[in-house]
């Protein structure tokens, strides 16, 4: 009886990223992201002469970019709220009435 066939391994899903990959994942400039770790704000290590950082750190990053960035969006005043009107307060009948030819 021959053995059964050996399955063929699942590509690894990749662990750590250098500083191309973390532009590419952010979506920036990889010189962003050299301020960004030199800032602090993204944890890597650099080997030899280039950065490893770990793709769960920089996802990590992103969805704390994306909390923060979202939570003051939902708490600043939209425009019409600043001029002290509301959305539908800012049409008036002579407007209206001109996009529509009556």
């Amino acid at each position: 009886m021959r053995p059964a066939p050996k399955k063929p391994l699942a590509p690894q899903p990749r662990t750590t990223i250098d500083v191309l990959g973390a532009a590419e994942l952010l979506k920036v400039h990889p010189k962003t992201v050299l301020g960004l770790i030199d800032d602090g704000a993204i944890p890597a290590a650099k080997v030899g002469r280039a950065y490893a950082m770990l793709v769960k750190d920089m996802l990590g990053y992103l969805e704390k970019m994306i909390v923060a960035q979202t939570s003051a969006r939902m708490r600043a005043p939209t425009k019409a709220q600043r001029q002290g009107q509301s959305r539908a307060g800012s049409r008036n009948a002579s407007s209206s009435a001109g996009c529509y030819g009556r």
